[in-house]
């Protein structure tokens, strides 16, 4: 951003914009919720705070889903050009497996109850 651009953003988002930084980190994808057995090398914009990436998900601008497994320390963003350009999702691959599992589960408990009430 150029100097006139960064004048337009109020303070906190300045201090936002200048604490995050892009890092590589190691991703699984989410196929029919299952996740991927091999790994891929993704591209994230991260808080400081935010630096734990194991079992949370991200998200690509095509709508396809990973599972973060490992933040690579060696390796700057501007090395290598295979990385797919991801985005942190505010919910982890627990909490997004429950949603999914969830009318599933109802349906089951639903099928037993009816079973043993004839």
């Amino acid at each position: 951003m150029k100097i006139r651009q960064l004048t337009l953003l109020d303070e906190q988002s300045l201090q936002e914009l200048q604490q995050t930084k892009y890092v590589v980190i190691l991703v699984r994808e989410l196929k029919n919720n299952l996740v991927q057995p091999t790994k891929k090398q993704a591209l994230v914009c991260l808080k400081p705070n935010e630096m734990k990436v194991k079992g949370e998900l991200f998200d690509d601008c095509l709508g396809n889903h990973y599972v973060g497994c490992t933040v690579l320390k060696g390796i700057h963003y501007s090395e290598a050009g295979n990385q797919i350009p991801v985005f942190k999702l505010p919910n982890n691959i627990q909490d997004y497996l429950t949603n999914q599992l969830a009318p599933i589960i109802s349906l089951l408990d639903q099928k037993r109850r009816n079973y043993y009430a004839k």
